[in-house]
């Protein structure tokens, strides 16, 4: 596990450096007996739903490992701790582990347009890496009618789900219980229609820097609304921390 601890509101997470994340994941997938690992990513926008959605709260209060995906996150750590702990985009993280030359990783794909799940199976297929999707369903069904699909997948080696926030976490909560043993990954919608080719990636000088989200904020008319009112969400949700934090101090 990385060394790396922190707690934001209800949440501590695990966490560490692209690196570490990606060492972790790809030791846990070579030793039987540390598999079945919970993968999720936590940026504004899922803070967002984990103060006010149960499931996903759920979901990040159990996760063995997490990106902290977004300047947002960075510089909430700052401004409530005066430290920044490793920012992680998580599809970099999920590039990382496409160039393991082992161990074999079977994986099921759910997330997206029918077209855009085979299209990024397809991606994945073609790296002919470590990993290989077998199966790969879209992400417009209730998280409940995934369960046949994981129960027929259950000795999977990974599930990896990009349907959103919060049916991504629904599904994976369900996959952990069903597909014993198997890495159970948030990768992101994003990180889905990035390998789909539906979407392109931002410059990588704008991740180093904190800025790939206006990037995205140009080219993807979705993404504005986590900037207003989602910003001014998660704003108060920092400022209700901070102050909850210096009570419990003072006492």
């Amino acid at each position: 596990m990385p060394k790396l601890r922190y707690k934001l509101g209800p949440l501590f997470i695990h966490t560490g450096t692209l690196s570490g994340l990606d060492d972790c994941l790809r030791q846990s997938m070579r030793n039987p007996a540390s598999r079945g690992k919970l993968v999720g990513f936590l940026n504004p926008h899922v803070y967002n739903y984990v103060e006010r959605d149960p499931c996903v709260r759920s979901f990040m209060q159990a996760c063995d490992l997490v990106c902290l995906d977004g300047v947002g996150i960075t510089l909430a750590f700052r401004c409530l701790f005066g430290q920044a702990p490793p920012r992680v985009v998580a599809t970099a993280l999920f590039d990382c582990a496409l160039t393991w030359p082992e161990p074999r990783v079977n994986a099921l794909l759910i997330g997206g347009t029918p077209r855009q799940a085979q299209l990024a199976a397809d991606a994945i297929n073609a790296r002919k890496g470590a990993w290989q999707v077998v199966a790969a369903y879209h992400g417009f069904m209730d998280p409940d009618e995934y369960k046949p699909v994981l129960t027929q997948y259950s000795g999977i080696d990974a599930v990896l789900v990009g349907a959103g926030t919060p049916k991504s976490e629904q599904i994976l909560l369900n996959a952990r219980e069903v597909c014993k043993g198997a890495l159970c990954w948030h990768i992101g919608g994003g990180t889905l229609a990035v390998y789909a080719g539906c979407k392109a990636r931002a410059p990588a000088w704008t991740s180093r820097i904190g800025i790939e989200w206006v990037h995205r904020f140009i080219h993807e008319p979705h993404y504005r609304s986590r900037i207003y009112p989602g910003a001014i969400e998660f704003a108060g949700h920092l400022l209700k921390n901070r102050f909850f934090l210096k009570h419990e101090v003072e006492q």
